[in-house]
């Protein structure tokens, strides 16, 4: 098989691109990459051999990876299976062979032989055409021309190419439709699905949802764009640094998960299954979440897990509050909120190394929800978790600590995004909607930039600070999050 790796195999009713890793299903491309493709490849290199699992890890797994490889690599195989719905226990591609690695099973055709199984063979005039015969000869016969029309070997060959050459172009034709209407379109997720019907059930016009807004057009109310739907909880949407990936939260209210998709909702992936997991942020490359959970399944505090899936890493979690992560610019630290300086409602703002070590206080008077300047060199917070909090800054050294302007107070702890220029923030808010601002850090004035239909607990920004994404509430979930003491 090593001559023909930068070609298409085809094995059952699947065919793979090696050079492009592309996977299709009977004519039909399938959402697999990554780790799971590279495994496929591997073992597609060896059919019949075994590939052990140490020869996956030093060719897929860098060596600088803090995930549990035994974890990651199981996770991977399963995500492969299930693309090519196959199972362990009665494999028909994949068979594992238990703590030594795996082994392709399935039969490998060769790009040849796809190709020649492509094309049906032409007939070809034989050598030996039998007597001659007028009827064979091409020749006319004058005496009943209309009743012995000629037929001839050679235009009998000529009208099966036509009629082949026309069946190729139709199937051509159609696929190339069907990859063009197809293109960039999101795929609806079972869990988006389900959120219609419980729409419709409900006599609802749309079921709790993450909407993606381009702020040249956040004047128009209706301008937002609706990216992802449950029939459940699902908020905190924050997109990847490098615009690709955007991770959030599904799931019952009080069991969400963290999820990963394509920016446009798409190719949807669930990373965590303990419940209860909020606040997903991304590394500063685009490769890790870290995300916190209140320990109702015995896993309080922060963690990290890769955006390809595979095991958890916990780098927080005692018997303190610990919550809402963040990264530093350089993805060596990760601050997060915690009431470990001894006093049992009040939060200050932490770091801890990304690869473990002593607990830093950053904040003396309070602090919650931080993020560290795109400069390095500042980290902005929320002065406390309640309704309403003022946003401060603090140098990320420790130091002074102050507000950053009276002007500036989002209606919660979650719903502003800082940029490179100044900080994007929902601050009037109802039950039914909720007000887009502006803070610019030049002028230090705030500017309206439009009303969002919905009410949004959640804000967040991209890197370049031109879209932000929200996660609308259902009423009664905005009544919740938003009533104050005399309600």
């Amino acid at each position: 098989m090593s001559d023909v790796l930068n070609e298409r195999i085809r094995f059952g009713c699947f065919e793979a691109d090696l050079t492009t890793r592309e996977l299709w299903k009977s004519g039909l491309r399938l959402k697999l990459g990554g780790q799971p493709f590279e495994i496929l490849a591997m073992l597609a290199e060896r059919p019949g051999q075994l590939v052990t699992r140490e020869e996956l890890r030093k060719r897929i797994w860098s060596e600088d990876t803090f995930v549990d490889f035994g974890h990651g690599l199981n996770a991977a195989v399963n995500k492969l299976r299930d693309a090519l719905s196959d199972s362990a226990e009665d494999p028909r591609y994949i068979e594992t062979l238990p703590r030594r690695g795996y082994r392709f099973i399935a039969k490998i055709e060769e790009p040849q032989a796809v190709a020649a199984q492509a094309v049906p063979a032409i007939p070809q005039p034989s050598a030996n055409p039998g007597p001659k015969d007028a009827n064979w000869r091409g020749d006319v016969v004058e005496d009943d021309w209309q009743a012995k029309v000629p037929i001839n070997r050679q235009t009998l060959t000529y009208a099966w190419s036509f009629l082949v050459l026309i069946a190729l172009a139709a199937v051509i034709t159609t696929k190339l439709w069907y990859e063009w209407r197809h293109l960039e379109r999101p795929e609806a997720s079972e869990r988006e699905m389900n959120a219609k019907l419980a729409a419709e059930r409900s006599g609802v016009q749309q079921a709790p949802g993450i909407w993606r807004l381009d702020l040249a057009d956040a004047a128009d109310p209706k301008a937002s764009t609706l990216v992802t739907s449950s029939p459940e909880s699902i908020g905190g949407p924050q997109p990847s640094p490098d615009g690709k990936k955007l991770a959030f939260t599904a799931g019952p209210n009080d069991a969400t998960d963290i999820w990963v998709s394509n920016l446009n909702g798409s190719s949807e992936a669930k990373l965590t299954t303990f419940g209860k997991c909020g606040t997903p942020r991304w590394s500063p490359d685009s490769r890790w979440i870290a995300f916190d959970s209140d320990g109702r399944s015995g896993h309080s505090g922060i963690h990290v897990v890769s955006v390809e899936g595979g095991a958890i890493r916990a780098l927080v979690e005692d018997g303190w509050n610990n919550s809402v992560p963040s990264w530093s610019r350089d993805g060596k630290w990760i601050y997060f909120a915690s009431n470990r300086a001894g006093v049992a409602e009040e939060y200050q703002v932490w770091k801890v190394s990304v690869d473990g070590g002593q607990f830093v206080q950053i904040t003396h008077g309070g602090g919650f929800s931080a993020y560290e300047a795109p400069d390095g060199r500042t980290i902005y917070y929320a002065k406390h978790r309640y309704p309403n909090p003022d946003i401060w800054e603090v140098p990320v050294e420790g130091g002074t600590e102050k507000r950053v302007s009276s002007l500036l107070r989002p209606s919660t702890w979650a719903n502003w995004a800082l940029t490179e220029k100044g900080i994007l923030f929902l601050s009037e808010f109802s039950e039914n909607a909720s007000t887009l601002e502006y803070f610019d850090f030049a002028t230090r004035a705030v500017r309206p930039l439009g009303t969002l239909e919905k009410a949004s607990f959640w804000l967040s920004a991209s890197a370049d600070g031109k879209s932000v994404w929200y996660s609308e509430l259902t009423k009664e979930q905005a009544h919740l999050a938003f009533k104050t003491e005399d309600q």
